[in-house]
């Protein structure tokens, strides 16, 4: 009988969507060929057991450090974490003897990987290659909300370069510090570096050159999760022909906006369903509000009119799977890059979290729902989705990467 290969998954726990991601694809693979756990830190290593996978608990800066650390545009992750990083990688990687490791956003793996000599695979977004032509927006931050976004912008613009490689020096320290040549200081080859990065995104939504590189880089398709709990009784019914519009920030969002917002909605007749995150608890909601922690997106986001996100790639591309528009109010860089593709595909709008006003959130929603080619941009977007089965790409890619050596589900 052919021994299992052995995989072990890192989930940086800056935000659910780089736990649940590596779950969605872990759990793709084939528990007959395969021996799988998932490393990650203490605030998500529930989505691990719920989805009935080996835990590693793993150490990490955590959330709140993370969010923190962009809100305030310093390098999320100094050489000294990152240091640190690469010892406990060594010490998971030793401890499960792994024949493949997959990274979302454990940045030190591009150094202890191949310290330990394992071919390493890194989940990404496609926005984020060296070969993806963006445009670079201020993130919102206390000056955008004191001067205005389009004031610090254009000094953000001319800066980028510089910001860039401030936060690519650990890595470029690190990197150097263990005899490895330099990465650059351009934060995208740091955020991407990997013996094959997969994009969890579709070229047809974010297109990236041929980095003349071949089996470099890899499109898997959208990789989306949704929590398994029941749709609210309120929300199993047609409704009664009011617009049903689904409103969630995710992990990474200000609570405090989604009562604003919602007011907004209500103001426009809308249903509306909120998923209020954790800290969200304590909000006071409209009248008719269907208000919970945690909401099935998936089930909701097919039953909406429209989805209204902080502009991640989550929750846009689980809206965009089932053929409904977003409205983004993206708040850091990896939000309005997201964002800006979908708004160049005519699939959504935007709108940043430092001009948030009711009036231009009902503006917005009144556009997205109206005009009738959003949805049908949209529903062009769920045809190429279906085309990039996230699982079964993944599946292949390890594969081939394991030499082939992997029993196929008959």
């Amino acid at each position: 009988m052919t021994q299992k290969k052995r995989i072990l998954f890192f989930a940086e726990p800056a935000t659910l969507a780089h736990v649940a991601r590596p779950v969605v694809l872990a759990g793709a693979l084939d528990a007959r060929a395969h021996e799988v756990a998932v490393a990650t830190g203490s605030e998500y290593q529930w989505i691990v057991r719920d989805a009935g996978l080996n835990m590693q608990p793993m150490h990490a800066i955590g959330s709140k450090a993370y969010l923190e650390a962009v809100a305030a545009g310093r390098p999320v992750f100094p050489l000294s974490v990152l240091e640190d990083y690469v010892a406990e990688d060594l010490r998971l990687m030793r401890a499960f003897e792994p024949d493949l490791v997959v990274g979302d956003f454990r940045l030190s793996l591009a150094v202890s990987a191949r310290l330990a000599k394992l071919p390493y695979v890194a989940i990404s977004n496609a926005y984020w290659s060296p070969f993806a032509q963006v445009r670079f927006e201020v993130p919102v931050h206390p000056l955008t909300r004191m001067l205005g976004p389009g004031v610090v912008d254009a000094a953000f613009r001319i800066a980028h370069p510089l910001v860039f490689a401030l936060h690519s020096l650990p890595m470029h320290r690190l990197r150097r510090r263990h005899g490895m040549p330099s990465l650059g200081l351009d934060l995208r080859s740091v955020f991407t570096e990997a013996d094959l990065t997969l994009f969890a995104d579709v070229p047809a939504l974010v297109p990236t050159r041929d980095s003349g590189q071949a089996g470099r880089y890899a499109y898997i398709g959208p990789v989306t999760w949704s929590p398994d709990c029941p749709l609210p009784a309120a929300l199993e019914e047609d409704g009664d022909g009011r617009p049903l519009v689904y409103l969630t920030l995710g992990s990474s969002g200000d609570p405090g906006l989604l009562v604003e917002i919602s007011r907004a909605l209500v103001a426009l007749d809308c249903r509306v369903a909120v998923a209020v995150g954790p800290g969200g608890e304590r909000l006071s909601f409209p009248h008719g509000v269907v208000a919970e922690r945690f909401l099935p997106g998936a089930a909701l986001s097919r039953r909406a009119s429209l989805v209204i996100c902080n502009g991640g790639s989550p929750t846009t591309h689980q809206a965009l799977r089932e053929g409904t528009p977003v409205l983004g109010i993206p708040q850091n860089l990896d939000q309005m890059l997201n964002m800006q593709f979908i708004v160049a595909s005519g699939a959504g709008l935007a709108l940043r979290a430092d001009q948030i006003t009711a009036d231009r959130v009902a503006k917005l929603t009144r556009r997205l729902l109206d005009e009738p080619p959003f949805r049908r941009k949209a529903g062009e977007i769920a045809v190429e989705f279906t085309r990039y089965p996230c699982g079964e790409r993944f599946a292949e890619i390890v594969c081939g990467m394991l030499d082939g050596s992997c029993h196929r589900e008959g």
